[in-house]
């Protein structure tokens, strides 16, 4: 998995556990205080977010940091 692979990764699980708790982008934005418009590049796995966004991402899906690494289920999927 390269960089960009992997970026791409982590933004399909914060989406995945978004659409769990049943979230739109705006309001996961509003719970852990970052805007839409800085959200949505993070999910679509076009920006690097630091440590301290990630954490704040996760206490608002209520799970931990760590889950938004765990791409075990991505792996087992077919390549398409």
């Amino acid at each position: 998995m390269d960089e960009k692979e992997y970026l791409i990764s982590v933004g399909k699980n914060i989406t995945k556990y978004r659409k769990k708790k049943g979230l739109t982008s705006k309001e996961l934005g509003y719970l852990c205080d970052i805007e839409k418009s800085n959200l949505i590049p993070i999910e679509k796995g076009r920006i690097n977010p630091t440590s301290l966004t990630l954490y704040k991402i996760a206490n608002a899906l209520g799970i931990e940091v760590k889950e938004l690494f765990d791409f075990t289920e991505e792996r087992s999927r077919p390549l398409q």
